[in-house]
């Protein structure tokens, strides 16, 4: 895209929705945390549509981002979530893995292309 008053070009850029999928039978409580919400532990809950099986939708603009479950009142690392993007006929999981914390624990991590 054109940027005309400046005389040159710049990228636009568009939030996506993230897709986080948890899966947990016994939890009783899950909430979302990382670096796009301050990592508040109970800002962002999570909705159980089926046994065992948690959901959330963020949207998040193209970069990396570091996330943890809050599960039942305290972090955990296992079971890993799903991360995905795209429409409702597509989906991509998006690249990730673990990386460790300055607590001494590790937390998850993922791409937004």
């Amino acid at each position: 895209m054109d940027d005309h008053k400046n005389g040159g070009k710049f990228l636009v850029t568009r939030a996506k929705d993230v897709e986080f999928i948890f899966r947990s039978s016994n939890a009783m409580k899950v909430y979302l945390a990382g670096e796009f919400n301050s990592w508040e532990a109970e800002s962002l809950p999570m909705k159980k549509y089926q046994e065992g099986v948690w959901e959330a939708m963020v949207k998040l603009l193209p970069g990396r981002y570091e996330y943890k479950m809050f599960v039942d009142n305290a972090w955990t690392e296992k079971p890993p979530c799903t991360v995905m993007i795209g429409g409702s006929c597509f989906k991509l999981i998006l690249d990730g893995g673990l990386v460790p914390n300055h607590f001494g624990t590790q937390n998850y991590f993922f791409w937004v292309k």
